[in-house]
């Protein structure tokens, strides 16, 4: 039986709605996220929208960042404020300076690590923090933040990526663990280029699998399947011939929709 290893434990972030928004710009918001973070079928993280407590409303991000860690709850989180909406963005809040891992570039401790990020590119922004493959210090200096960073700064550019997001849907890889009656093995002989495929060195799943499992067929390179560790911690072992096959998504298989936590807006 093919098999998709898909997340299931996403991380939830928590989105306070400051800004006095109809539903329809709340809808636009929700279905931007959805988009940059690929929600139907490789989502991922996900947010809960609420609205805050009284006492954050028309207070700073600084006096919120401090009731949160006052409560106890430290994690990341996001603002959709007045300035969020009106540039399709939202705010994605960090930690003050002397909390942060890589402080540098703080003029004091008093500083708040935040940036506002176009709303269709949140996901990858959160991803790409998590890993440390781009720093909020270096998307910062991308927007106009001067350095070292004052306490209370401006952010003049919302953070962007130079990336069309309705095509990113086509680029998703998945990996494909296909068991020998699943796929089929090149004859030889094929041109890709200026290369020739000796026979049996590229796969790809049958046609009706691949349209079963919504993902786009192609030739790749195989690789033995080895154990895949499960959600519940526990071990698979694939039927002897199993390959595994990067391939990618097909964004217009029929994906159930995006679940949103329970009580978000």
């Amino acid at each position: 039986m093919v098999y998709q290893n898909r997340a299931v434990n996403l991380e939830v972030l928590t989105c306070y709605l400051l800004a006095d928004i109809s539903d329809e710009q709340l809808q636009a918001f929700k279905a931007a996220f959805e988009l940059g973070n690929f929600a139907r079928f490789s989502p991922m993280l996900s947010i809960k929208i609420v609205r805050p407590p009284e006492d954050y409303i028309g207070k700073s991000h600084e006096y919120i960042r401090r009731k949160e860690d006052e409560a106890g709850r430290e994690q990341h989180f996001l603002i959709l404020d007045d300035r969020a909406v009106k540039n399709d963005a939202v705010w994605y809040i960090k930690w003050f300076a002397d909390d942060e891992p890589m402080d540098d570039g703080a003029e004091s401790s008093d500083v708040l690590w935040k940036i506002l990020v176009r709303t269709d590119k949140l996901g990858m922004v959160y991803v790409n923090y998590d890993i440390g493959n781009m720093s909020i210090q270096e998307d910062l200096d991308g927007c106009g933040v001067e350095f070292p960073v004052k306490a209370g700064y401006e952010q003049p550019k919302v953070y962007d990526l130079d990336m069309d997001m309705h095509k990113e849907q086509y680029r998703q890889p998945t990996w494909v663990r296909a068991e020998p009656h699943e796929f089929e093995y090149n004859k030889g002989g094929e041109k890709f280029g200026d290369y020739v495929a000796p026979p049996r060195t590229l796969a790809r799943l049958k046609d009706e699998v691949a349209e079963a499992e919504g993902v786009l067929n192609d030739w790749v390179t195989p690789h033995p399947a080895g154990p895949l560790r499960m959600p519940n911690g526990k071990m698979k072992e694939s039927p002897e011939g199993t390959m595994v096959l990067q391939l990618k998504i097909n964004p217009e298989f029929p994906w159930p929709p995006f679940k949103w936590p329970s009580g978000s807006l």
